[in-house]
């Protein structure tokens, strides 16, 4: 119950008396429930309370929520998805499992942009909140609470829920709570300009404010955060990594005084090798603006090559931790900030950001499908990378031409799924080289993208495809929908998107 080390954690003394058992808390959460969990970016979500509903669950009681969170938080969608405790799921699905059950029809999936959610939570359009469990590093004096290694939305599922439920985790490091900034925009009609102007600026609170007159419940969690083991470059990702730093290098050669804007940098191992190839390269005084970070850009504060890091998540490893105890002023270099602020058009277009995200695929002019294999069929969701596309001072896809084995080609005639819009594309890498699309028109898009992107029989493929296309269409955006789906419909039957070669 109330151990010396969450005693220490809670300095408020008027909370003592709301400490209980994780299965206490936990018994509160019932079937048919909405409930909020802490999580941005796979990091800062609760971990006890998820064990007791997993649990409960193979003891046989019925149990299933609507699962809210802050953005993509693959634990919380593994572990509850997995014994099916998720009915219904907002704004992003992070796990094969829960995937699956959507793809089924089983989960309702209610998938929204991370610079939405917000508004949403705020207006109170996505119904009633019935419970909120967010992961606290500690409470403090005057009763806020200190987050972890996220603050996410917890600000609003605070405010929202009918009942509160703080998991403090004893295990994370006590530097986390000198990193937070959290500010809170106003909505409309009484918004003000947000007075954020440099990546390392802090402009809010480390601490997010509880109203002490709702039921609350407060547990110990002993759970480390892990991160999954990293992820190894492949010579596919090392060909479009110096591709894109070549391109980097001339793009930024005169501009800036050579140096890098601001980079927003998506998740998955593309993101993590253009991480890494940071560290090989003489480019200094890095600058982050991202959803989410984890090891390979921790790293780059070790090397001394990254000097300010704003990001919503903080994803934690033995090295992230040793890392984190080792940088002196620490807090001068590395901000975790809510959501409402990394994911907000307004900064993204303030920062002038480089934008550097991938996709499943892509298509002839620039389209980008992030998140449905064959249209249909999600994978994830849609996240913040078309927020920070359409906003970014520079937006760049990255994605390797072909997958499989080169069974499936990644270029494709016409995507049937639509994240980020060629409107917000302005240059593409694969690992055969970069089409920049800037000023082009849609005819001249599809040139380049085949002449810079692909090789081999898939262009060829894709030559005669858009050939037939302007030969039988025309127009501006020549397209032969009947055609393009033939792709996936081979694909399905003969195991490749390759036609017939013989």
């Amino acid at each position: 119950m109330l151990t010396k080390s969450l005693l220490d954690k809670i300095k408020f003394k008027p909370l003592h008396e709301r400490v209980t058992t994780v299965e206490g808390a936990a018994a509160v959460i019932r079937e048919g429930m909405s409930v909020a969990m802490s999580g941005y970016a796979m990091a800062g979500y609760p971990k006890a309370v998820v064990e007791a509903l997993v649990h409960r669950k193979h003891c046989g009681e019925a149990l299933s929520i609507h699962l809210i969170t802050g953005a993509n938080v693959p634990y919380l969608d593994e572990k509850l998805g997995a014994e099916k405790i998720i009915s219904r799921r907002t704004p992003m699905c992070a796990s094969p499992t829960l995937a699956t059950q959507i793809n089924h029809g089983s989960v309702h999936y209610v998938e929204q942009q991370m610079n939405k959610m917000p508004r949403l939570l705020r207006s109170g359009r996505l119904g009633k909140i019935d419970v909120a469990v967010v992961e606290a590093l500690g409470i403090n004096e005057t009763g806020e609470l200190i987050p972890t290694t996220s603050s996410g939305l917890n600000w609003q599922f605070i405010q929202a829920a009918a009942v509160l439920i703080i998991e403090i985790n004893t295990t994370q490091p006590e530097m986390l709570g000198s990193l937070h900034d959290i500010h809170l925009p106003q909505l409309p009609p009484f918004s003000q300009p947000i007075p954020l102007v440099r990546t390392n600026q802090r402009i809010g609170n480390p601490f997010i404010p509880i109203d002490l007159n709702k039921d609350i419940y407060i547990i110990e969690s002993a759970i480390p955060e892990r991160a999954n083991p990293k992820t190894i470059d492949t010579p596919e990702s090392d060909r479009l990594t110096k591709h894109l730093f070549a391109f980097l290098k001339d793009e930024y050669q005169t501009a800036l005084g050579g140096k890098l804007p601001p980079i927003q940098l998506g998740f998955g191992s593309l993101a993590n090798s253009v991480a890494n190839a940071f560290l090989q390269t003489n480019m200094g005084d890095l600058q982050f603006f991202c959803g989410g970070i984890g090891e390979p850009i921790m790293e780059l504060i070790a090397a001394k090559k990254a000097v300010a890091i704003s990001t919503g998540g903080l994803e934690m490893s033995d090295r992230v931790e040793q890392i984190i105890n080792q940088t002196q002023n620490l807090r001068d270099i590395l901000v975790i900030r809510n959501g409402d602020i990394i994911n907000n058009a307004e900064i993204i277009g303030r920062m002038g950001l480089l934008a550097l995200n991938t996709g499943i695929e892509v298509d002839l002019y620039g389209n980008v499908n992030a998140s449905h294999i064959n249209g249909n069929r999600v994978v994830n969701g849609i996240g913040g990378g078309a927020n920070f596309a359409q906003n970014a001072e520079l937006s760049i896809i990255l994605i390797p031409s072909t997958s499989k084995a080169g069974a499936i080609s990644t270029i494709v005639p016409m995507v049937f799924h639509h994240d980020i819009g060629e409107h917000d594309v302005d240059v593409l890498v694969t690992e055969h080289g970069v089409a920049d699309l800037r000023g082009l028109d849609d005819s001249e898009r599809a040139d380049a993208i085949l002449a810079q992107c692909t090789v081999g029989p898939y262009q060829q493929q894709l030559a005669n495809y858009l050939e037939l296309a302007r030969q039988t269409v025309g127009g501006h955006h020549p397209q032969l929908p009947e055609e393009a789906i033939l792709w996936y419909r081979r694909f399905k039957e003969s195991g490749t998107m390759l036609e017939d070669q013989r």
